[in-house]
């Protein structure tokens, strides 16, 4: 029987604890086991070395316990380089394993991945399900290459990419997660729908533009089965926009009540400003969210404008008076580097923060992922842009350095971080909920204190890498400007693509995306 391991990779070193020490399991690695296990004959086995805070050498020995003849990893851009690394050490142990990379950063510059590392056999473009299903058919000498769509792989000295995957679009269709080949967690993040039909410029938006939903009867099926498997303290929706359908939100809710699920655990969600009325926030309050976040952005008018994301300043503190008014507890993303980004600007940015006085506020710092406008721009040292990093360790959203910038310095803008946050509670005379926050936050806290006092620019600095690392994964391979921006382009396309056969087939999920009052 076909073996096949799916691994979320080690960090280097915990610098960011929500992201390199999560409290939760990688979602991603759950929805490819459930399909495989559902639709092929295979073993399946899943390490999350990210959650488990294993090191890369124990990853190797439980791979060579396993001896899969696929392995499968994972990887945003900030985890692609150590998902690379641990490839190479799987193939120094048996050359015979075929690797596989999935994620963001491989779907939006695919040849470069495989080109710059040359440790992954195959690349999987997009969703990962049908494709890795497929995979294993050609191990299994049933399928080719040639047939399998949304796959990057080498014919020699020759990279081929073959025509993208279609998005599936029934979610129903699949089978729920395989949360029990992943270790039991204190939380854990579901999914019950994908996609988002805005256009930000900072977002790849790799689940296309349109909300591919589940029922409400089968969100409340994954609740209770991670409920009876797991009993976790937290179940957080991590949609990109959970309200765009707003009578389905209500009613997951309403079943949530019915249910008696919201007695039994926590729970979140993040959407958008715009998809929030007063029924839905009451029904948040009767459901006991525990805390709703809502992108902002910028405060900055200009800023807010180039977005691409529908925001008014009027539409944010509307909908965050809503919630302080019925008591819910609200938290608030904002980013600092926007193109044309002044010292100015960000304080208007900050400024705006300290009015909508959210109860958890986020800062981050912009950076550049592949395929998005942002990358192109930067590439292109366009809109106050002076340049971008290829270290992609450099990838981090609150404390990385994947840009460089005309108006101010990266020490001026991490400064301004900090003043953000400082502004906010000190400004509404929240002294005690900033110690908190600080001794919540503290590691990455001090990593950034730390950062902007010594002004180095490379995470890894920080951390140091094993020995190996840098030389294991030297390559004389550099991801070109033009493909930086052509990575945009290039995915853009793809989501006209999808738009447009989804208009055609399932209209009713584009017009579902529209405002609709909950009630």
């Amino acid at each position: 029987m076909t073996k096949v391991l799916l691994i979320n990779p080690p960090v280097i070193n915990v610098i960011e604890p929500w992201t390199d020490q999560p409290q939760y399991v990688r979602t991603a690695l759950a929805h490819l086991a459930g399909y495989l296990r559902n639709t092929q004959k295979v073993e399946i086995k899943v390490i999350d070395a990210k959650y488990e805070q294993i090191n890369f050498e124990e990853v190797v020995r439980r791979t060579e316990e396993f001896d899969p003849d696929i392995v499968g990893l994972t990887a945003f851009t900030s985890e692609i380089k150590p998902a690379a690394y641990q490839a190479a050490l799987i193939k120094k142990l048996n050359p015979n394993i075929l690797t596989v990379i999935g994620g963001v950063h491989v779907t939006t510059l695919p040849r470069e991945t495989l080109e710059e590392f040359p440790f992954f056999d195959f690349g999987v473009v997009g969703e990962g399900e049908i494709t890795l299903k497929e995979l294993v058919d050609y191990k299994k000498g049933v399928k080719s290459l040639e047939e399998i769509k949304g796959l990057v792989y080498r014919k020699g000295n020759e990279i081929i990419k073959t025509p993208p995957r279609p998005n599936i679009v029934d979610q129903e269709s699949l089978p729920l997660p395989a949360w029990d080949l992943l270790p039991k967690a204190e939380m854990y993040y579901i999914q019950t729908e994908k996609g988002c039909p805005f256009n930000c410029q900072f977002c790849v938006n790799h689940n296309g533009r349109v909300a591919r939903k589940r029922s409400p009867q089968s969100v409340i099926k994954e609740f209770e089965q991670l409920i009876n498997y797991a009993n976790p303290e937290y179940i957080n929706i991590g949609d990109e926009i959970f309200t765009v359908d707003m009578p389905r939100a209500y009613q997951i809710m309403e079943l949530m009540i019915q249910k008696g699920i919201h007695d039994k655990i926590k729970w979140d969600v993040q959407t958008h400003v715009k998809y929030i009325d007063e029924p839905l926030i009451e029904q948040f309050k009767r459901a006991k969210i525990y805390e709703l976040h809502m992108g902002v952005e910028a405060g900055d008018e200009i800023s807010l404008k180039n977005l691409g994301k529908g925001n008014t300043k009027e539409t944010i503190q509307r909908a965050f008076d809503l919630a302080r008014k019925v008591g819910v507890k609200t938290g608030a993303f904002f980013i600092l580097g926007h193109p044309g980004e002044t010292i100015k600007s960000m304080q208007n940015t900050i400024d705006f923060a300290a009015k909508v006085n959210p109860d958890v506020p986020m800062f981050s710092i912009m950076v550049a992922y592949p395929g998005t406008e942002i990358a192109r721009l930067a590439s292109k040292k366009e809109q106050g842009f002076a340049g971008i990093s290829r270290n992609w360790d450099d990838y981090r959203f609150r404390i990385g350095g994947s840009i460089w910038y005309k108006n101010f310095t990266k020490k001026q803008l991490e400064w301004m971080l900090i003043k953000g946050y400082l502004t906010v509670f000190i400004k509404n005379y929240r002294i005690i909920d900033l110690f908190k926050f600080a001794w919540k936050y503290r590691k990455a806290a001090l990593t950034l204190l730390s950062k902007v006092l010594t002004g180095k620019e490379v995470i890894s600095e920080y951390a140091p890498p094993p020995k190996d690392y840098e030389e294991i994964l030297k390559t004389s391979f550099v991801t070109s400007d033009e493909s930086m921006e052509a990575s945009k382009t290039t995915f853009a396309a793809f989501l006209a693509d999808e738009m447009k056969r989804t208009k055609n087939e399932n209209p009713e999920l584009v017009a579902e995306q529209r405002y609709r009052p909950s009630i």
